[in-house]
């Protein structure tokens, strides 16, 4: 990657050790490139140049292990597979919805250097779904007739807080937009909602805890890696929106005040995303894998370090919480 930093081992310097990190699933490394992404506050036009270096297509992952894992009866338990069917289609059918819901954004972007990039973008959401459907057919043996049929099928796994998020105030982000592409306040909710609430805080977090547990656990090697790259894209989209917003509140300081609004509106709905719809308590639960206060305390810090970024005090996320 093009900016330096002083993290020693976990630095990424070229595009060549940035390949080498992707192919190894080390989620970690990814997260810190998106710290130094952010931190730098790349153009929109490097963003796109990095999109080009960083191509990647959903054949590239070997399944045939992850397929033989997933039928293996003594390997993963019943309420494992329960768990990561969650996991996985919140992920898959929230690619899809981003998908759709983007183009009202490229859109009503004020310059041609952020359109060019968000165009990049909806190319990246498609392959992730596609991506997705791949794993889906071939590794979880489950058929379709086609994406939508195959998406239609996972709806029942998604919980209601997501179907708020992503049914709801997503899409009534992108209605907005689509009606009056020139609001630019709709489009700095929009971005606050789409880059920083649910790709920064909540999938890049959940990514995390996905793709360790899996990496430690020696499950699904072609899903890890092809997941790693998907969230490498998800981290170019979201040093996009902390750009975007830190010029947007730099340009007009009422600006600050409506992606405070967002994210109190927001906040409650999302952190309730991360919770199975089986669990008794959904502030203080036990996953397969870790307990739910690892998330949050993640989740919030990986947000915090965004606003700090966007000139914001962190603070406000008490305020938010409470609401």
């Amino acid at each position: 990657m093009s900016e330096n930093g002083g993290n020693g081992a976990t630095e990424l310097q070229t595009e060549d050790e940035a390949l080498a990190v992707l192919m190894d699933a080390d989620i970690d490394k990814v997260m810190s490139g998106l710290d130094r992404i952010i931190e730098a506050a790349p153009s929109y036009e490097k963003l796109f140049m990095r999109w080009q270096r960083q191509q990647w297509s959903t054949e590239d992952f070997d399944f045939s292990e992850d397929a033989r894992q997933w039928a293996d009866p003594d390997l993963i338990t019943e309420d494992e597979r329960r768990f990561l069917l969650f996991g996985f289609s919140q992920f898959f059918l929230g690619e899809e919805r981003v998908t759709i819901e983007l183009l009202p954004f490229a859109i009503g972007a004020p310059s041609h250097e952020a359109q060019v990039f968000l165009t990049t973008q909806i190319s990246d959401e498609a392959k992730h779904m596609v991506f997705f459907d791949r794993f889906y057919r071939e590794v979880l043996g489950i058929k379709a007739s086609s994406i939508g049929d195959m998406l239609g099928k996972q709806r029942n796994n998604v919980n209601e807080q997501w179907e708020e998020l992503f049914d709801g105030i997503l899409h009534e982000c992108a209605e907005n937009l689509r009606k009056d592409p020139s609001d630019f306040a709709s489009l700095v909710r929009g971005i606050t909602v789409y880059m920083i609430v649910i790709e920064g805080t909540l999938a890049l977090t959940g990514a995390r805890f996905i793709i360790r547990n899996l990496k430690e656990r020696n499950w699904f090697p072609g899903f890890t890696a092809g997941f790693t790259a998907v969230n490498r894209d998800e981290s170019r989209h979201v040093g996009f929106g902390v750009k975007f917003l830190a010029d947007a509140i730099k340009d007009d300081p009422a600006n600050a005040r409506i992606v405070e609004r967002t994210l109190q509106e927001t906040l409650p709905v999302a952190s309730l995303v991360f919770v199975p719809p089986w669990v008794d308590d959904p502030y203080d639960f036990e996953t397969p894998f870790y307990h739910s206060s690892e998330i949050f305390e993640y989740s919030l810090k990986a947000l915090s370090k965004k606003l700090a970024a966007m000139g914001l005090d962190p603070a406000m996320l008490t305020a938010a919480s409470e609401a």
